[in-house]
C-alpha cells in the first residue's frame, strides 16, 4: 500500500463518497455515514482500497493472531476461572498492545496521509469534470439541476451551488435578521433560512445572533414574519439530534415571554380570530407536536439534551397570572397548561414522556423542583368536584349560543374562561392519572395544596374523584350531545380509574375509603336511605360496575373485595365489598331491592354487577366466600323465568302488554344470554362446576359457550385466557361430557382432527400438498391431541361415551367419510386392524400413530384401560399387530407403529411406579449403541427386561420407634391425647426413617387408628350399616353378587402387582380372596345406594360403583392378602369422613348424600379435594396455578387421576402406603396438602410442559419421580396450619358443595 497503486485506489474509495455527501442534511450526518460506510454501500468489500487493507492486516497480524490463539488455549484451565472475557477479547486486546500493531499503524498512517495529500494538491486534475465519466457527469448534472430548482431564491441570493453554509454567509443572514433591518429584509433573510439546513444554522458560529433575530421575528407584530419563524423552527424539528434542543429552547423562550404578555389577556377565554390569539396556539401547537415526536428519539440523545428539553417545558408550564381583582368569570389562575389542554386535553404529552424510563426518571426528578404544577393540578380537580361546574359550552343551555360563533367549516372559534378551565381539568385528570401509575411519581403524595388546611393523600384526592360518579348533583340533568361524552366528567374519572385498576401495582384502589365511596349508592339503595331527592343516573352504576369489575380482574384487588383492606384471607366479614356486590346483585335479579326514590335497575346495570360477582366466584376463594349467598340458583330461576317470557314472546296473545322494555323479545334475549354467561362461568371451579350441575341449566349454558366458541368471540371484557378451562373442568364430570356431546362441542373436536389428519368435508382441489410431517405428531395434530385430551382424560367422561358401545361395523370406508363421535374416531384410528381400514386412510401411519398416541395417553388412568381392554380387547388386537409387523414370525420390524404398539402393551400390563416396571421409549435412541435396547415381543407375558428386581417383605418383625409406641400404648387407644402422640411419632419416623414405615408395622398402625378413631363419635360420620358376619359363600344374596368384567379384570391386575411386589404367596387364592373382599364390599355399599334408573347418566344407571375399586385393593395387598383384616379394616372404615374421598365406591349413588348431590355423579375428590388444591396453589403458587390456566387443563382433573387409583403408576408402593396412612391419621384434608405437595415438587417441569404445549400428556403419562411423602411431610404440616381451618371444614361438611 504505498505510491500509485494506493493513490488510485483512495481516489475510486473518495469518488464513491460523492451520493452519500449531498444526500447528507448537515455536516454531522454526512460524518456519521461515511463512518458507517460498510453498512450503507453494498460495495464496501469491492473497493480496491478495502482488498488492500485487509491483505496488509493480514500479512502483519495473521501470524501474531494465530500465536495467540495457541497460546490461550493451551493456558485455558487456568485462565478461564480468573477472567470473565471472552477468547476473542482477549486476544485482541493483545494485539492491539503488541509492538506490530504499533509498526503496522504508524506505516498506514503515513502512507495513507501521503496519498491523500497528493489528491489535495492535484484536485481539479483527479476530480474535476471528464474524470468519472459520462454516466456519472449525466446523474450529476441531474441532481445540480433539481437543487438549483428546489433553492431558487437561495441561489439568487448566494450564487453559486452550496452544501454547505460558510461563515460569512451565516454571518450575513444575522445581520438581515436584526430587529432594526428593514421588514423586507428580514423577510428575505428569514426566506433564505428555511431554504436551509436549520441544523446547519445551529451549528454556526453566529447562531447566537441569529437565534436573537429569530426570537424578535417570533415576537414581531407582523404575523407573516412570526410564521416564517416558526417555519425555520419547525423543519429543525423534522429530525431530533443534540442540535434541535435549540430551537426548541428558542420556542420555549419565545412561549414564555408570550405567558408573561398574554395569561392576564386571556382571562376571559379564547379567541381564534385574533391575530395574537392565533400566534399563541399556532405556537403551542408546534410545541406539542414536537413533544410528541420526541419519545421516540430519547434514546439517541444525550442526557444533557433530555434534561434540558424537560426543565424549559416544566418552567414554561408552572407559568401562571393570578389576578388581583375579583374576577366575575372565575377564580381558578391563568397557567400556560391551560392553553397547551387546548391543543392536548388528554396530555398525550406527559403519557409519552412517563413511558420509557431514560425520560421518566428525568421528568419526575424535576417535577420535584416544580410542583407547582402539581398542586395547581391537584387543587383544580379538587375545586372542580367541589363545584360541579361543568363547561357550559358544552353540556349546559349556553352551549347553541356559543357554537354558533364558528367559521364557515363548523370548527370553533372561540373558547370561554369557563371551557378552558374544564378543558384543563381533563388535562390534569389525565396527568395525575398517569403520575399515580408510577411509584416514583406516588411519592408525590400527600401534597400540600394552597387554601387548603391539610395535606391531600392518594385516597382522599381519588375518593374526591369518584364523587364526580356517584353524586353527580346538577350533572345528571344535563342533556348533551353524543360528540361530547368523551368529555363527560364521569367518563373520564372512570377510564382514569380503570388504567390504575390495568396497572400492576393496585394498592392505592385496594382502599376501604376508596371502595365505600365507590359502593355508596349500592349501600344507600340496600339501606333505602334516601340520597337527596335523586337517585344517580343509570350510567353511574355502570360507571361504578365498569371500575371494580377491572379491579376484581387482578389478583390484588379481588382479594381486597372480598376481604377487605388489611384483612387476612380467607377472613369472612360482611362488611367487605363482595358481599354488598352480591346482595346488590341478588336482589336487583329478584326485583326485591327496598325504597321507592328510584326505579328497579335495568337487565344491563344488573348485569354489570353480576359479571363482578362472576369475576370473583369463577375463583376458588371467591367461590368460597360468596357462596353463601347461593348466586346459581337465584341466575338459573332468572333464566327460566326469562326462558317463559320469550316462549310467551314468541307466541303473543290478545290484550297482552308489550310497553315495558323488560317485555321486549331482543332485550329479553340480551338478558337470557347474560344470565347463562354468568352461570356458565360457574364450571370455572371444580366446585363450581357441581352446582351449575345441580341448576339442571348446565346443557342451555354449554351450548350458549359452544355458539360462542364457534363465532370465535371472547369469553369477556376482562378475560385473559378461552373457554379451555371450563371445557376440561366440564369434562371431568359425567354431566359435563353429556352437555359438551349434546352441545356439537365434541363433533366439533372430532371433524376438526378429522380434517387435520386426513381431509375436510369440502372437495376442493389441493394445488399445494401438506408438509410431511417428521414427528410422529406435528404441530397441527399435536393441538389436536390436546383437545381431545382435554374431554377424555376423565374415567366418567370416557364412560360416557364408550359404555356399552360396540365399535361400528361397515363393509365399506370411504375417504371422505367424516367420524362424528369418539367411537367412530376410534374405530378409524386406533382399530386399524383390517386392509379395508387401512386403504381408507390418506395418511395411514400419521393417522394411525396419532390414534394410538391418544389412546395411550388416555388410558393412563386405570379404570379407562380397563373399560377399553373389557370391551374392544385392545391388547389382544396389539399383538395381533405386532405379530403381523414381523419378519419370518420372530423379529419385529422396528416402526413408529410397533414403537407406540409396544409401548402401550408394556404400559398397560405391568403395574408400578417409577422404580417398579420399565416403560420403554416411542422412538430410536440417537446416543445408544443399541438403536433399541428392549425387546419387542407379541405375546405376554412381557420379557423381563421391563421388570425389574423388587425386594420383597422382610420375615423378620421390624422393630422402630413407632412398633415400640403401638406396643406400649395398645391399652391405652381411646385416651384423648393417644392420637396426637401417633401423629408425632409416625411423622418423626416418616421424616428420618422412612423406609421402615412399611409392612407389619404399617398394619398395626392403621388397625390402631381405625380403633381409636371410631371411639370417638366426631370422627364418625356415616353411620355403621349392621352386615352378615357369616362365612364365606353362605350368604345367599352374596353369592348372587357379581363383578363386573372391568373389576374382574381389575382383580387380575392387582393380584400381579401383588405378586411383582412379593407381597402375596399364591396367585390363585389371592384372586380369590381378592375377588370375594370386593363382592363383600359391593354388597354392603350397595344396601346403602338408591337406584339409579331415574338418571339419565349411564355413570349412575349401573347397579355397582362402574370403575375398579382401588382402595380396597390397595388395603389388601396392605394386609398382605389377609381377607378377613382386610374387610374388617374397610368395615370400620366406612364410618369415618376420610372414607368418602379415599374409598371413592363409599359415596356412589350413597343414600348419606343429598340427593341433588347424589343425582350429580360428582364425587367429593373432585368437587371438594380438586377444588382445595386450586385454592392452595392459587394463594401460594399462582405460577403453577397460572400454568394449569394456561394451558386449558385444571388441577382438579388430574388430582382426581391420582386420587382415584390411590396413585398406581405414579407413587412406588412404599409412597402409597405412605399416603394412605398420612391421610387417615393425620386428617383428611391432607389429602389436598399431599396434591399441592406433589405439584410444587414438579413446578419446573410444568412450567417447562406448559413452554413445550405438553402439560397434559405429561401429567398424564409421567409418574412422579424422585417423590417421596416423608421429605414433604413438614411442607405439608405448614399447609396444615394455614389452611386447615378452611380446608378442613370444607371437606367435613361433604353432605353440601
Amino acid at each position: 500500500m504505498e505510491g500509485p497503486e494506493l493513490v488510485n485506489s483512495l481516489r475510486q474509495l473518495v469518488i464513491s463518497f460523492e451520493p452519500y455527501l449531498r444526500n447528507a442534511s448537515s455536516y454531522e450526518q454526512a460524518q456519521e455515514v461515511l463512518l458507517n460506510l460498510e453498512a450503507h454501500d453494498e460495495n464496501f468489500h469491492r473497493y480496491q482500497f478495502v482488498s488492500q487493507l485487509r491483505a496488509k492486516i493480514d500479512e502483519s497480524l495473521g501470524g501474531l493472531i494465530e500465536d495467540e490463539f495457541e497460546r490461550f488455549s493451551m493456558s485455558q484451565g487456568s485462565d478461564v476461572a480468573s477472567d470473565q472475557k471472552t477468547v476473542v477479547q482477549k486476544v485482541t486486546d493483545r494485539v492491539l498492545k503488541s509492538r506490530e500493531f504499533e509498526n503496522l499503524t504508524h506505516y498506514l498512517r503515513t502512507n495513507v496521509s501521503q496519498a491523500a495529500q497528493t489528491l489535495q494538491n492535484n484536485f481539479e486534475q483527479e476530480f474535476g469534470s471528464g474524470r468519472h465519466g459520462p454516466d456519472f457527469e449525466d446523474v450529476r448534472d441531474k441532481r445540480h439541476s433539481n437543487e438549483m430548482d428546489a433553492n431558487m431564491s437561495f441561489s439568487s441570493s448566494y450564487p453559486g451551488s452550496l452544501m454547505f453554509m460558510n461563515q460569512d454567509q451565516a454571518q450575513k443572514l444575522a445581520e438581515e435578521l436584526d430587529p432594526h433591518r428593514s421588514l423586507e429584509d428580514r423577510q428575505c433573510s428569514l426566506h433564505t433560512l428555511c431554504s436551509l439546513a436549520p441544523l446547519d444554522v445551529v451549528a454556526s458560529d453566529q447562531w447566537s445572533d441569529i437565534r436573537r433575530g429569530l426570537l424578535a421575528a417570533l415576537e414581531d407584530p407582523d404575523l407573516n414574519l412570526a410564521t416564517k419563524s416558526l417555519k425555520f423552527i419547525a423543519q429543525g424539528f423534522s429530525t431530533v439530534t443534540s442540535q434541535t434542543k435549540e430551537l426548541y429552547l428558542l420556542l420555549v423562550d419565545y412561549l414564555v415571554d408570550l405567558c408573561k404578555k398574554n395569561l392576564s389577556r386571556l382571562k376571559n377565554g379564547v379567541d381564534v380570530r385574533k391575530s395574537e390569539h392565533i400566534r399563541i396556539i399556532r405556537s403551542f401547537r408546534l410545541l406539542n407536536e414536537f413533544q410528541l415526536i420526541v419519545p421516540s428519539y430519547w434514546i439517541r440523545c444525550p442526557e444533557i439534551l433530555v434534561e434540558q428539553v424537560i426543565e424549559s417545558t416544566l418552567k414554561l408550564f408552572s407559568m401562571q397570572h393570578v389576578s388581583t381583582v375579583a374576577s366575575s368569570v372565575t377564580n381558578i389562575p391563568m397557567t400556560a397548561l391551560h392553553l397547551m389542554a387546548l391543543i392536548d386535553p388528554k396530555a398525550m404529552w406527559f403519557n409519552k414522556w412517563m413511558h420509557g424510563s431514560y425520560s421518566r426518571i428525568p421528568l419526575l426528578q424535576k417535577l420535584d423542583g416544580q410542583k407547582k404544577i402539581i398542586e395547581n393540578a391537584v387543587k383544580h380537580c379538587l375545586e372542580f368536584t367541589a363545584s360541579r361546574k361543568i363547561p357550559f359550552d358544552l353540556m349546559s343551555d349556553i352551549s347553541d349560543t356559543l357554537s354558533r360563533v364558528s367559521n364557515s367549516d363548523g370548527h370553533r372559534m372561540h373558547y370561554t374562561r369557563h371551557e378552558m378551565d374544564y378543558i384543563y381539568f381533563i388535562h390534569s385528570l389525565n396527568l395525575l392519572g398517569k403520575l399515580l401509575c408510577h411509584k416514583e411519581g406516588r411519592k408525590f403524595f400527600p401534597i400540600k395544596v394552597k387554601d387548603i388546611s391539610e395535606p391531600i393523600s392518594i385516597t382522599k384526592f381519588l375518593c374526591s374523584l369518584i364523587q364526580l360518579i356517584v353524586d353527580p348533583g346538577n350533572l345528571v340533568t344535563v342533556k348533551y350531545n353524543p360528540v361530547s361524552q368523551q368529555f363527560d366528567p364521569g367518563i373520564l374519572v372512570t377510564d382514569m380509574l380503570k388504567v390504575l385498576c390495568i396497572h400492576h401495582d393496585v394498592t392505592i384502589l385496594c382502599k376501604d375509603e376508596v371502595t365505600n365511596t365507590l359502593l355508596s349508592p349500592i349501600s344507600h339503595w340496600l339501606d333505602d336511605e334516601d340520597t337527596g331527592g335523586h337517585a344517580c343516573p343509570e350510567s353511574a352504576y355502570l360507571h361504578i360496575a365498569d371500575i371494580l369489575a377491572q379491579l376484581a380482574a387482578s389478583s390484588q384487588g379481588r382479594q381486597h373485595l372480598l376481604y377487605g383492606e388489611g384483612q387476612d384471607r380467607f377472613t369472612r366479614t360482611k362488611s367487605s365489598a363482595a358481599h354488598i356486590i352480591a346482595d346488590f346483585a341478588k336482589k336487583a335479579i329478584n326485583y326485591d331491592l327496598p325504597g321507592d326514590f328510584a326505579a328497579p335497575p335495568s337487565t344491563i346495570v344488573t348485569g354489570s354487577f353480576v359479571y363482578i360477582c362472576r369475576q370473583l366466584y369463577n375463583t376458588c376463594e371467591g367461590l368460597l366466600a360468596m357462596n353463601a349467598y347461593e348466586l346459581h340458583t337465584t341466575l338459573a330461576e332468572a333464566l327460566n323465568e326469562v326462558s317463559r317470557e320469550l316462549d310467551m314472546a314468541s307466541t303473543p296473545t290478545p290484550g297482552s302488554d308489550s310497553g315495558s322494555d323488560i317485555d321486549d323479545p331482543k332485550k329479553l334475549s340480551i338478558w337470557s344470554d347474560t344470565l347463562k354467561d354468568n352461570l356458565l362461568n360457574f364450571a370455572a371451579t371444580p366446585k363450581g362446576v357441581l352446582l351449575l350441575q345441580q341448576t339442571h341449566t348446565m346443557p342451555e349454558c354449554v351450548s350458549y359457550m359452544y355458539s360462542r366458541y364457534r363465532n370465535k368471540l371472547q369469553v369477556s371484557k376482562c378475560e385473559k385466557f378461552g373457554y379451555g378451562t371450563m371445557v376440561s373442568q366440564l369434562a371431568a364430570t359425567a354431566a359435563g361430557m353429556v352437555a359438551l356431546r349434546q352441545s356439537g362441542f365434541i363433533q366439533s373436536i372430532i371433524n376438526n382432527t378429522w380434517t387435520v389428519l386426513e381431509c375436510g368435508l369440502d372437495d376442493s382441489p389441493v394445488f399445494h400438498g401438506k408438509i410431511w410431517a417428521v414427528e410422529p405428531v406435528y404441530k397441527d395434530a399435536h393441538k389436536q391431541l390436546i383437545n381431545l385430551l382435554k374431554v377424555l382424560t376423565s374415567y366418567a367422561a370416557v364412560y360416557e361415551v364408550l359404555h356399552e358401545q360396540p365399535l361400528p361395523s361397515h363393509e365399506n370406508y370411504t375417504f371422505r367419510q367424516m367420524p362424528n363421535t369418539v367411537i367412530e374416531l376410534i374405530d378409524r384410528l386406533v382399530f386399524v386392524d383390517k386392509d379395508i381400514k387401512i386403504h381408507s386412510l390418506f395418511n395411514y401411519e400419521q393417522s394411525h400413530v396419532f390414534g394410538l398416541r391418544m389412546f395411550g395417553i388416555i388410558m393412563s388412568c386405570l379404570d379407562t384401560f380397563l373399560l377399553i381392554q373389557s370391551q374392544y380387547k385392545i391388547q389382544e388386537m396389539l399383538l395381533s399387530c405386532q405379530e403381523a409387523n414381523s419378519i419370518n414370525d420372530r423379529d419385529i420390524i422396528l416402526d413408529m407403529l410397533s414403537f407406540e404398539r409396544n409401548y402401550i402393551l408394556v404400559k398397560t400390563y405391568l403395574i408400578g411406579g417409577p422404580s417398579e416396571r420399565v416403560i420403554p421409549p416411542r422412538s430410536i435412541s440417537e446416543d445408544s449403541s443399541v438403536s433399541f435396547p428392549y425387546p419387542l415381543f407379541s405375546t405376554y407375558p412381557v420379557p423381563r427386561e421391563y421388570v425389574p428386581n423388587v425386594a420383597g417383605r422382610s420375615a423378620m418383625k421390624q422393630e422402630n420407634e413407632l412398633s415400640h409406641f403401638l406396643h406400649e400404648t395398645k391399652n391405652s387407644v381411646y385416651e384423648s391425647d393417644w392420637m396426637e402422640r401417633c401423629r408425632k411419632t409416625f411423622g418423626h419416623l416418616l421424616e428420618t426413617k422412612p423406609e421402615q414405615a412399611k409392612g407389619h408395622v404399617m398394619q398395626e398402625l392403621l388397625e390402631k387408628v381405625l380403633e381409636s378413631a371410631t371411639n370417638k363419635q366426631d370422627e364418625m360420620t356415616f353411620p355403621l350399616i349392621t352386615y352378615s358376619d357369616e362365612p364365606p359363600g353362605t350368604d345367599s344374596s352374596l353369592r348372587s353378587f357379581n363383578l363386573t368384567p372391568v373389576q374382574e379384570l381389575g382383580v387380575k391386575i392387582a393380584v400381579r402387582y401383588g405378586m411383582h411386589l412379593k407381597l402375596l404367596n399364591s396367585g390363585s387364592d389371592a384372586s380369590e380372596n381378592l375377588t370375594h373382599l370386593l363382592k363383600q364390599c359391593g354388597h354392603y355399599l350397595q344396601q346403602q345406594q338408591r337406584g339409579g334408573s331415574y338418571s339419565t347418566l349411564r355413570f349412575l344407571r349401573t347397579k355397582t360403583y362402574p370403575g375398579f375399586d382401588w382402595f380396597a385393593s390397595t388395603i389388601f395387598l396392605l394386609m398382605n392378602g389377609n381377607l378377613d383384616r382386610s374387610w374388617r379394616f374397610l368395615y370400620q372404615f366406612s364410618m369415618l369422613i376420610a372414607s368418602g374421598y379415599l374409598w371413592l365406591p363409599r359415596l356412589h349413588r350413597s343414600v348419606h348424600m343429598p340427593t341433588g348431590l347424589m343425582t350429580s355423579g360428582i364425587l367429593p375428590v373432585f368437587s371438594s379435594t380438586g377444588h382445595n388444591v386450586e385454592l392452595v396453589l392459587q394463594s401460594e403458587f399462582p405460577l403453577i396455578y397460572s400454568a394449569f390456566r394456561m394451558s386449558g387443563y385444571n388441577v382438579a382433573q388430574i388430582c382426581e387421576n391420582w386420587l382415584r387409583q390411590c396413585f398406581w403408576n405414579y407413587l412406588d408402593w412404599m409412597d402409597i402406603v405412605h399416603y394412605i396412612c398420612v391421610c387417615i391419621l393425620m386428617g383428611i384434608d391432607y389429602q389436598v396438602y399431599m396434591c399441592v405437595a406433589i405439584l410444587k415438587h414438579m413446578q419446573q417441569d410444568i412450567l417447562q410442559h406448559l413452554q413445550e404445549q405438553d402439560l397434559i400428556i405429561f401429567l398424564k403419562e409421567e409418574p412422579l419421580r424422585g417423590f417421596r411423602v416423608g421429605e414433604h411431610l413438614n411442607f405439608m404440616k405448614q399447609l396444615e396450619k394455614k389452611f386447615r381451618k378452611t380446608i378442613l371444614s370444607d371437606m367435613q361438611n361433604i353432605s353440601k358443595p
